[in-house]
This record gives C-alpha cells, structure tokens and sequence, in this order.
C-alpha cells in the first residue's frame, strides 16, 4: 500500500513502547499465575491457554481504556 509506511523515527518509538511495557506484562504474567495456581492448588504454567487468555484480556482492557480516554 502506498503512503501506508511509517517513518523508521515512528516506529522505534513504537518499539520502545513495548520495551517499556514487558517488566509489566511479565509481572501481570506472574500475578496471574500464581491467582490461578491458589485457585487450582498447583503451580500453573505462563503458557497455559487460561493464563494467556487472561494476560490478553487484561492488557487489551487497559488499551481500550486509554484509546476512549484520548478520545
């Protein structure tokens, strides 16, 4: 697609975004975790299909947060 790419400065800003982020997600990781470890009474896996649906949801719930905000 035409005039759909972005400038290089854009992007590594975008991926410094997300550099920034991963020390949060992997604690919202290690939360969820040990919650549903507590709720099952073993240890749970971060790979598990619920631990990775539940980490999805929780940081696309803060990104719709933030975008009705900007609004």
């Amino acid at each position: 697609m035409e005039g759909s790419a972005r400038p290089a400065s854009a992007m590594n800003q975008e991926a410094e975004f997300i550099r920034s982020e991963i020390p949060a997600v992997e604690k919202i990781i290690r939360v969820e975790c040990w919650l549903e470890g507590e709720r099952r009474g073993t240890p749970v896996d971060p790979s598990d299909s619920f631990i990775q649906l539940r980490v999805a949801d929780i940081i696309l719930h803060g990104v719709g947060e933030t975008l009705r905000k900007a609004q």
